[in-house]
């Protein structure tokens, strides 16, 4: 095995170093050293290690000899593209991406996730730093299968919803986070109730830490009749509980009570410590002979232990006991055997029983009914020992019935919602798909809610019999077991939704049968039906064994996803967020529904492969089919576009040796990973590395390069900042999430300029460019209200007219609230701060909120006098002339300074429509001024007011 060492890597600027340090010495940041494991390499091996993969030896060549005639820049249809571009992509750069169109798409962090190779059912949270799998589905057979996880994602606050499905399901995520819909990936927030969703049918992965049956049995029944607070006990009236009882009490050295309930069949068992103050006794004596062995004061006894002189005293007179740690340090202080001081009476005499310190252990002491949620513990059981768990939970709160004769049931019941949702996740894991039922009830004329699991039907319950058990009930067991199997299973649970699609499918394989000769085919009935009602698992099942080659058909009828209902979707408020990205399959199983985990891309692939050849788009997150549909969903068509899934970077410069493309598009860096390295992919290493590698490759074999990366909850692109400094271009893709507006803007760019931006709007076809940004933005502008005004800001080249709007308001609470949303809040601060000093408006007792419309984040101060302006007329409550426009920044005296680019920016205020544009008093004379546009010139923002919101 090879050997390793770890070193310790800056993540902002790629430093390495031999030891862990808090500040980076080379960049200065703090907290950003992580460690990092690499296999140590012999300087003999290292000397002959071969050229990294991409990289190829450069000649030197004369400044003259040198031909650009082929550097002339690939042309890109899409116009706002290109204009961030510089003018079109340049052969052999490589430009890096952060962000996605699909901004946001995250779980609140109580979303819990299963772990299929070792039973845990976590948190999205407890996700973090730990090697973890999940549960992904592949969407062309809906076949589960454990999957690796690649990258934790903290994305900060977001607004979030809850859905709630018929199985009782609940997930609680960002309304653009997709989820498996029979057509397809589907934003959650664009699905209606009723709609349907992926499922797991069953989760048939168990833990391998077993348990001694007498502690699961102990840790069923306190979830269920037992008591853990003053006294541990359980009341039932089961009569194997006696039996269990006393096996529970042996097992942890403890003596069994019994007590009869009045009225009532059942009994109490509680577990007691009899034997307490004899073992103090004994444990007073073993005390004492120790002393005296080693012939020492009770003071000095307790200086060498260091234990407390005062405790030492009262464990003599019998009074107490102590800890074991306290116990060893005792022995080790006169040089004894820790048997010598009677260690087994000193765990009898202990005021802490061993059950209770059991049951503290795995969170259940003094857990009251509403909070029960099953131990971690349980979830890592082998199937045998979760087996006995859910007998006895069953036996404790579950019931066994017969409705109508005929229709066989068992429930469980509950009023903490945690604990339901748990057992839900335990039935899975046999193949028993429940249903959470809510009863709002009064009890003692307060409001009472409990959760029923529900499992109906003679197959379903007479399985479950069989399998699991339950005590008791033997009328009902009896009367379950001499009911027929039905030959058709109910139709009113499992179903599986259809449509139009589905049966003209069924028409197309079943080729010149009609629908009557396909039902005498399966041999039973099928009828070209309404398009929207669903069709039962079995029906369909029956479809699919007659046509056994079909795989669209075998995937519907015998694959892993059951097909559950929306019931209520609900807003939820803002919540931290978080999200995972898969090895293989983009998608995992959380709480108990399949969610997913780069589509401007994907447009500018199809453009650039119909104008100038072959295109590779190598995808790390998700299959080829996947980018397929969202190809079609948006139109898009390219006979020269390839998709190749795969992550290892060797197989992908083989591929693009093979191919010879003039554009490649890596999805994701972070996914990316060269076997030379002995690290995880997304480690600060393997992203140099690999970016490395792509870059010697454009420069080389003059393939452009596109590279996508993860944003982080800070809006930086993951990983170490050396990554920016080896690219040619760097894009961010901005936007929030409920605004329909995205910016593409260059940070840098060698071939163009920096600060570049390109406006997009998200429809339902994906992305499209916008043209004329200022035009959108002001679309929905309300005019003559008050606190609008027009700010005219520069984007790189570009000039833009945005709408500032600001609300002031006396203030309800001591100090006043000063909030932004699209300005920075320092420059509001300073904004405000001159309007009161400087005009003499009484801000100090108003709460000022500012907002710039479309979700444009503005940070020039020649939007300072439209903010400032949109803050007067909120305060005067007067509405600002809607044909003028504002140009200037604010200087702490008040004045109004000029900006550059004067001419660039009137001109486009004149397109839009704008007549008059207040602007700074220019010393000299301005050239190149629009027709019909009349200029305000001001020298303070007071001049500015008097002259927009003059006073009555």
């Amino acid at each position: 095995m090879a050997k390793t060492r770890t070193r310790y890597v800056c993540s902002n600027c790629g430093w390495q170093g031999p030891r862990m340090m808090g500040r980076c010495p080379n960049c200065s940041e703090f907290g950003t050293i992580d460690p990092e494991v690499v296999e140590a390499r012999s300087p003999s091996k290292a000397k002959n290690q071969r050229a990294p993969i991409g990289a190829s030896r450069a000649k030197p060549q004369k400044l003259g000899d040198v031909d650009i005639k082929e550097e002339a820049r690939l042309y890109v249809p899409i116009e706002e593209f290109s204009r961030v571009l510089g003018g079109g992509l340049v052969p052999g750069s490589i430009s890096l991406i952060g962000g996605e169109p699909g901004i946001g798409k995250c779980l609140t962090g109580d979303t819990r996730i299963f772990n299929p190779i070792t039973g845990d059912y976590l948190t999205i949270k407890e996700f973090i730093g730990k090697n973890q799998h999940v549960l992904s589905v592949d969407d062309r057979h809906f076949c589960l299968a454990p999957d690796k996880v690649v990258q934790f994602h903290e994305r900060g606050n977001k607004a979030i919803i809850e859905i709630t499905t018929r199985l009782g399901n609940r997930l609680r995520c960002t309304p653009d986070h997709p989820v498996l819909t029979q057509q397809g990936w589907q934003a959650i927030g664009d699905l209606e109730i009723g709609s349907r969703l992926a499922s797991p049918r069953a989760l048939p992965y168990f833990g391998a830490d077993s348990l001694a049956k007498e502690e699961i049995k102990l840790i069923a029944y306190m979830l269920g009749d037992g008591s853990a607070h003053s006294q541990i006990s359980i009341t039932n009236m089961q009569a194997e509980t006696a039996e269990d009882a006393q096996e529970i009490a042996d097992y942890f050295n403890m003596s069994l009570r019994i007590y009869r309930k009045k009225n009532n069949r059942a009994k109490q068992y509680r577990f007691v410590n009899l034997e307490r103050p004899e073992a103090r006794a004994e444990f007073h004596q073993a005390l004492l002979k120790a002393k005296e062995k080693a012939n020492i004061s009770w003071s000095k006894w307790a200086d060498l232990a260091g234990v407390s002189k005062k405790m030492i005293y009262h464990w003599n007179k019998g009074k107490g006991i102590p800890s074991r740690e306290e116990l060893q340090c005792l022995a080790d202080a006169v040089n004894i055997s820790v048997s010598e001081l009677a260690p087994d009476a000193r765990d009898k005499g202990d005021l802490v029983t061993p059950i209770a310190r059991y049951l503290e252990n795995v969170g259940l002491r003094y857990a009251t009914a509403i909070d029960k949620a099953v131990p971690q513990c349980i979830f890592r059981l082998p199937c045998e020992d979760m087996a006995l768990f859910l007998k006895i939970l069953f036996s404790c709160d579950g019931s066994v019935f017969v409705s109508n004769g005929t229709l066989a049931g068992i429930s469980y019941s509950t009023i903490s919602r945690q604990l339901a949702e748990d057992v839900k996740h335990l039935l899975l894991r046999f193949g028993f798909v429940p249903r959470i039922r809510t009863k709002h009830q009064i009890v003692n004329e307060e409001p009472y809610i409990a959760y029923e699991l529900q499992l109906l039907g003679t197959p379903t319950v007479q399985r479950f019999l069989n399998e699991i058990g339950i005590y008791g009930r033997d009328k009902a067991k009896a009367k379950i077991a001499s009911l027929p199997i039905p030959e058709r299973p109910s139709s009113q649970w499992d179903t599986i939704p259809t449509g139009k699609e589905f049966y003209e499918h069924v028409q197309q394989v079943a080729g010149t049968s009609n629908f009557a000769e396909i039902a005498r085919q399966i041999g039973t009935v099928f009828k070209n039906r309404r398009h929207e009602r669903p069709l039962t698992r079995y029906l369909v099942e029956k479809i699919a064994t007659a046509y056994p080659h079909d795989e669209q058909l075998n995937a519907l009828a015998f694959g892993d996803v059951y097909w559950d209902e929306i019931v209520s979707i609900e807003p939820a408020g803002e919540e931290e967020v978080y999200d995972l990205t898969i090895a293989n399959h983009p998608n995992f199983v959380a709480n108990g529904l399949i969610v997913h985990n780069s589509t401007l891309l994907l447009d500018v692939a199809a453009q650039l492969a119909n104008e100038h050849g072959n295109v590779l788009y190598v995808s790390g997150e998700e299959s080829s089919r996947q980018i397929k549909m969202r190809a079609d969903r948006l139109g898009i068509k390219a006979d020269n576009l390839y998709l190749l899934t795969e992550t290892n970077l060797g197989n992908i410069f083989e591929e693009v040796n093979n191919l010879d493309p003039v554009l490649l598009i890596i999805d994701s860096i972070q996914t990316t990973y060269t076997d030379e390295l002995d690290s995880s992919p997304g480690l600060v290493s393997q992203v140099r590395e690999v970016a490395t590698r792509l870059q010697g490759l454009a420069k080389s074999n003059g393939v452009t390069t596109f590279i996508i990366g993860h944003v982080t909850k800070e809006g930086n692109i993951a990983g170490p900042r050396v990554l920016e400094h080896i690219v040619d271009t760097v894009m961010y893709l901005e936007g929030e999430q409920f605004q329909s507006f995205r910016l593409l803007r260059s940070i840098k760019n060698r071939f163009g300029a920096t600060s570049e931006v390109g406006v997009f709007e998200m429809v339902g076809s994906g992305m499209v460019e916008v043209p004329n940004p200022s035009e959108a933005f002001l679309a929905e502008r309300v005019v003559n209200a008050s606190g609008s005004a027009i700010a005219v800001t520069l984007e790189g080249t570009r000039p833009l007219l945005v709408e500032v709007q600001s609300l002031s308001n006396p203030t309800a609470f001591g100090n006043p609230r000063r909030t932004t949303n699209g300005v920075d809040y320092n420059r509001l601060l300073l904004i405000s701060a001159v309007l009161s000093k400087r005009v003499g408006m009484r801000l100090f007792d108003q709460d000022i909120f500012v907002n710039v419309v479309g979700g444009l984040k503005i940070d020039e101060p020649a939007s300072d006098l439209a903010t400032a302006i949109a803050i007067a007329s909120s305060y005067y409550d007067k509405p600002v002339p809607a044909d003028t426009a504002f140009i200037g920044e604010i200087g702490l005296s008040g004045e109004v300074r000029t900006v550059n680019q004067l001419s660039l920016r009137l001109n486009e205020a004149s397109k839009i429509g704008f007549r008059k544009v207040v602007i700074p008093k220019m010393r000299r004379k301005i050239e190149d001024i629009p027709p019909n546009l009349e200029l305000i010139q001001v020298r303070n923002i007071a001049e500015a007011l008097t002259k927009i919101l003059p006073k009555d």
